[in-house]
């Protein structure tokens, strides 16, 4: 018997400040993104190319929804986000 898979709804957000520390960037983030829902993880990486960008998993769409509809242009620690 096979199990199903079920996929994550997760966000892609980029020109983020790529000045701040990375843990640091994930707990702002963890903290901004869990007003919409229950956030499974962030990935934020501070290697040359992926610098500025992160991905935040939701347990529903919905929540992924939410958030990139209010979020979108919002002005995180001096620049705006793009989803």
């Amino acid at each position: 018997m096979s199990q199903q898979l079920v996929p994550i709804p997760t966000l892609y957000i980029n020109n983020l400040n790529d000045r701040l520390p990375k843990e640091q960037l994930r707990r702002s983030l963890y903290m901004l993104f869990s007003q919409f829902g229950i956030v499974l993880d962030v990935v934020a990486l501070k290697t040359e190319r992926m610098r500025g960008q992160a991905w935040v998993s939701f347990l529903t769409p919905q929540n992924a929804t939410d958030a990139m509809n209010s979020l979108q242009g919002f002005d995180f620690y001096g620049k705006p986000m793009v989803f």
